[in-house]
């Protein structure tokens, strides 16, 4: 591929003859600089991307490239929740601001101002690396594609997330929530039940959803995490847990094995009660045999379990913010606490990433650090007060 410059008035331009769609030549023209040498430097570089198989998106908008991207490789290769939450942040956050830009005309500052409004609008550091995260994906996708010749994303600041600390409950406080529900109310009963498997297993709210009969092994005291019954865009859906780390087999105890069991029980006495008009969940065409339940077979909506947990708490005035994922993280401190290795508690979660677990659960470890220390100290100088 070959092609030149030339000055026309005070400006110097480069042109060269690309293939267009049709098979005829087609000639690319365009500023270059105020001096020969830009222009030719301009030229190599243009030429070169070309040759590297790039496609001139030509007239395109980011809103149009985007909703492409999100419809068709977003949509067919990642799991239904994260396309809509990506529906959703396209929709509200980025192509209002940018949607009618041409996907050849962004620019670096377009972005950080689109950030930098979304952040005076009152949006989270969190929520805001979410959009980043989200752009910066599609545009990857773009160059990977040769239609942009580079990630614009890649000279914005990545927000920071905000630090995240868990709330946890204390034994006590699980106890006296647990306490509270009394059993002869099938709602409450179902919900204890819960109670008990996610403080114990440290389940997301879909994983436990989506726990089949099936997946319980009674010889081994293990069970097998492997779905996830997930409400999004308005609808229930059985899908394959959040990552892939996500799908695993935990170690129960006798205590939870004896409590499903009876569960069991009660679950196929219920199916009997109700006979022909005991429910059958089928998602995809499969039918699955849900431990989480309600007295006629049908699976227990997602967001029960969140709704449920706040009428407790009303009920018996507890004063501190905490939502039922939060008995996921009691989970993990309570064993942090205990001695439990960190990378046990990571497999047991289902983190994908080590790190991941470490950040979440710092400050506990901090604190554990400090116990130990003191422990140390009283060894070191036998119990002795140290010299400040």
């Amino acid at each position: 591929m070959q092609g030149g410059v030339r000055k026309r008035g005070l400006v110097w331009y480069y042109y060269f003859e690309i293939d267009s769609d049709n098979g005829k030549r087609k000639k690319i023209e365009r500023k270059g600089g105020s001096t020969k040498p830009e222009a030719q430097a301009t030229l190599r570089a243009e030429i070169l991307k070309y040759e590297n198989g790039y496609v001139e998106p030509k007239k395109q908008t980011i809103k149009a490239y985007l909703d492409d991207w999100l419809e068709n490789y977003i949509k067919e290769n990642r799991k239904i929740n994260t396309y809509n939450r990506y529906k959703e942040i396209l929709k509200n956050n980025i192509c209002p601001s940018m949607g009618d830009v041409l996907l050849k005309n962004i620019k670096p500052i377009f972005i950080d101002k689109m950030l930098a409004t979304e952040k005076k609008n009152g949006l989270s550091n969190t929520t805001l690396q979410n959009i980043y995260s989200v752009l910066n994906s599609a545009f990857n996708r773009a160059v990977k594609l040769r239609v942009m010749p580079d990630n614009p994303c890649r000279y914005v600041d990545r927000p920071k997330r905000d630090k995240f600390i868990p709330n946890v409950l204390t034994v006590e406080e699980f106890n006296n929530i647990s306490n509270s529900l009394k059993l002869d109310s099938y709602n409450n009963y179902i919900f204890w039940i819960a109670l008990q498997i996610v403080l114990e297993l440290g389940l997301r709210r879909g994983e436990l959803g989506g726990l089949e009969w099936s997946n319980i092994d009674y010889e081994k005291n293990t069970i097998l995490i492997k779905n996830n019954l997930i409400y999004s865009n308005s609808k229930v859906f059985i899908n394959t847990t959040k990552t892939q780390e996500s799908e695993r087999v935990l170690y129960i105890s006798y205590e939870l094995i004896k409590l499903l069991k009876s569960h069991k029980t009660i679950q196929s006495s219920n199916k009997l009660s109700y006979g022909e008009n005991y429910i059958k969940n089928t998602f995809n065409n499969k039918e699955y045999n849900f431990v989480m339940t309600w007295e006629n077979g049908k699976y227990v909506h997602p967001n029960y379990y969140t709704s449920k947990f706040k009428k407790v708490l009303n009920n018996i005035n507890f004063d501190r913010n905490i939502r039922f994922h939060d008995l996921r993280h009691t989970n993990a401190t309570l064993m942090l606490e205990n001695g439990t290795d960190l990378k046990v508690i990571q497999e047991r979660l289902g983190h994908a990433d080590y790190a991941t677990t470490a950040n979440i659960y710092a400050h506990v470890n901090l604190e554990m650090q400090k116990k130990a220390s003191g422990k140390l100290t009283k060894i070191i100088h036998g119990g002795k007060p140290v010299a400040k």
